[in-house]
């Protein structure tokens, strides 16, 4: 018994000064050599530090200073000190476990790739003043906390290989492209599911926070709610980058689902659209889907001026819904051209549904290209139906078209109408009113303007048209059967004390008259296209002259004039009456069509030193059977042109000089108005 007591002594002894010899030892400069003869045994690393610290009252923390931290040579780690708790089951189950690990100042091109690595469980892993530079991911000044961190298994990134809470702060990071500042993460992630409790940073000088749920392994982002906040933009060439960067699948995920989305307070400056003051909500959002994709997703947008295409928009409205294949507006409203316009509806890919269409006080003043944007934008609609049109005290005004005009105090109201169907337009449907407090057309000026018209099943017609003018009054009514491939149609009009200025001014002939004419105009034909109404015109016109006179030209420059190759009414003055006027005489003039073939009757028109006169047969569908001649005389001097086969002849005789001029010319289908 005694002998047993003094083994059981010798041996305690033994231990207590082997201990006493290794805690002596870890304060000495022999510490890094012992603490890797230990490491070895329980992992494969090793450690070089410049210093080391250890305190025998916290006997299961070390501290390296300037340390790396190596495995087959390889350097893993460097950092400007490591502090480690190890675990107290780590010298009992021969695994390198630690309660926590704390890495200062860590800098790294290339994380290390420790899936071969021995295993290592971490409780508490804090990276801080971590600087991360690496294709995938760039951190910068950054605090990161992980629970329960462990070796990755294989495919599997550093900093997901961990279960419990995690929290980040960074002065920089970018990530897929996206770069945030001074940003916060708190989160949670289990197996592959993350739970984002609160992300908030700043992205292009705009305030962002955010909640979300990431799937890793389906591949799927939920976005619970995505706030921001004074976000400004004024880069075209940035916009471009993030357009290409948000069209393009993302290679980590498959899907991404934006439960809600809000803009506080920001404004876009871009050339061709931009917005100030834009607060913005959408909900349910998918990504990648197109918004015909979405399935049920809703968009509030209100700002206080938006630009768009050179149009400008003063607090835009708007709340949309997006369901597959279609796009529904429960109100879209906007002060625009001095006035307001207010449209509810819904469209789909091939169809545009106007369910209310309210405008009022709108100006517009059209430009040189309006006809292309207009081909741009309804080009896409096979159908436009609107169930209500409202518009009233409206004006439009154009002074870059060929013929200048401006109308002004329109009304309109339309019910129940379908505007365009299987890609024509035309009134297919309903029914339209149309009022026009004031008008000027090329400075024909007209007041009280009225226009009714319904249509059923294709059938248009229009009811009744009262142009008034200052002494006059023109009156119409017609007809088109639009279901029939061929457009069958028929024109009646009634015109008592018409201006005469209408031949020149509307109609290109290139004879400046003053004066008032009474007509009576009955016309049909076939109008499925310019060839079939060419040759089906068919009809009479019976114009009655008063008051007749050449104005603004004398009849020299005239017969200058019409020496010319190609001779119209916009080569005349712009003005009426600024000059004296040369009184005329003409007897009625009956026109009659047949097939597109208008036969002109020999028809005459005098004056002072003055002779007009013009007869043959005008074929619209064949140059070649043009047969018409127009005389010319005033002073000492006349002027022949004849139409024939096709080529137009110009002879000038001249009893002054005794002189006479040829002059054969191509016929240009132009010269004179269809």
């Amino acid at each position: 018994m005694r002998l047993f007591s003094k083994v059981v002594l010798i041996f305690m002894l033994i231990v207590v000064v082997s201990l006493t010899t290794i805690i002596g030892l870890l304060h000495t400069r022999y510490n890094q050599p012992l603490l890797n003869f230990v490491l070895a045994q329980i992992s494969p690393y090793q450690v070089f530090a410049k210093k080391i610290d250890y305190d025998i009252r916290t006997p299961y923390q070390v501290t390296f200073e300037h340390a790396e931290i190596t495995q087959h040579q390889q350097v893993l780690i460097n950092a400007n000190s490591i502090q480690l708790w190890l675990s107290k089951s780590s010298l009992t189950d021969h695994k390198l476990m630690f309660d926590g690990v704390q890495i200062n100042n860590l800098t790294t091109a290339n994380m290390p790739q420790l899936n071969q690595a021995e295993p290592i469980t971490i409780k508490r892993l804090i990276l801080n003043n971590t600087n991360i530079d690496t294709p995938q991911l760039t951190i910068k000044q950054g605090l990161i906390e992980m629970d329960n961190w462990q070796t990755p298994v294989l495919n599997t990134p550093w900093w997901q290989s961990f279960n419990g809470n995690f929290k980040m702060r960074a002065t920089s990071i970018k990530w897929h492209q996206i770069t945030l500042q001074q940003l916060l993460i708190n989160a949670d992630k289990h197996d592959h599911q993350w739970q984002f409790n609160g992300i908030s940073g700043l992205w292009h000088q705009a305030t962002v926070t955010a909640q979300a749920q990431l799937d890793n392994h389906n591949h799927r982002l939920t976005v619970d709610q995505l706030t921001i906040s004074r976000f400004h933009l004024q880069d075209q060439q940035l916009f471009d980058a993030w357009q290409q960067q948000f069209t393009q699948p993302i290679t980590a995920l498959k899907t991404i689902t934006f439960n809600r989305i809000d803009v506080v307070n920001s404004s876009i400056e871009l050339p061709q659209w931009g917005a100030d003051d834009i607060n913005l909500s959408l909900e349910n959002w998918q990504w990648p889907l197109t918004y015909w994709q979405q399935k049920d997703s809703r968009l509030s947008f209100s700002a206080s001026h938006a630009q768009w295409q050179q149009l400008n928009f003063e607090q835009p409205l708007a709340e949309l819904q997006f369901m597959p294949q279609q796009i529904i507006s429960h109100g879209m409203s906007a002060h625009i051209m001095q006035g307001f316009v207010r449209v509810d509806g819904w469209m789909d890919p091939h169809q545009l549904f106007i369910n209310d269409l309210k405008a009022s006080g709108i100006k517009w003043f059209v430009g040189k290209n309006w006809h292309q944007k207009w081909q741009q934008w309804q080009q896409p609609y096979t159908d436009v139906i609107a169930k209500k049109i409202n518009i009233n005290n409206s004006q439009i005004t154009s002074s870059a078209t060929t013929i200048p005009f401006q109308l002004a105090g329109i009304d309109v109201d339309a019910q129940d109408t379908v505007l365009k169907q299987n890609n024509q337009w035309g009134l297919w449907q309903g029914q339209v009113e149309a009022n026009l407090g004031f008008g000027s057309i090329n400075q024909i000026v007209m007041n009280q303007a009225i226009a009714t018209m319904h249509s059923n099943a294709g059938q248009w017609q229009l009811d009744k048209l009262v142009l008034p003018f200052k002494h006059g009054m023109l009156k119409a009514r017609a007809r088109m059967s639009l279901e029939n491939p061929l457009r069958p149609w028929q024109l009646t009009i009634m015109g008592d004390t018409m201006p005469a200025q209408i031949l020149y001014r509307w109609l290109a002939l290139p004879l400046p008259l003053t004066g008032a004419m009474d007509t009576q105009i009955k016309l049909n034909g076939h109008a499925n296209n310019w060839a079939d109404f060419n040759t089906h015109l068919t009809g009479s016109a019976n114009i009655a002259f008063r008051q007749l006179a050449l104005t603004n030209i004398t009849p020299q420059q005239l017969l200058n004039q019409w020496q010319q190759p190609h001779f119209s009414a916009i080569n005349l003055p712009a003005t009426l009456e600024t000059a004296a006027s040369l009184p005329l005489s003409t007897t009625p003039l009956t026109l009659t069509a047949q097939d597109g073939i208008i036969q002109l009757p020999l028809s005459s028109i005098t004056g002072d030193d003055f002779g007009l006169n013009i007869d043959g047969q005008w074929n619209l569908a064949n140059s070649n059977q043009q047969q018409c001649k127009l005389t010319l005389t005033t002073d000492c001097k006349s002027l022949i042109r004849n139409w024939s086969q096709g080529v137009s002849t110009t002879t000038v005789n001249s009893s002054c000089t005794g002189n006479t001029k040829y002059v054969p010319v191509k016929v240009d289908k132009t010269v004179l108005p269809h």
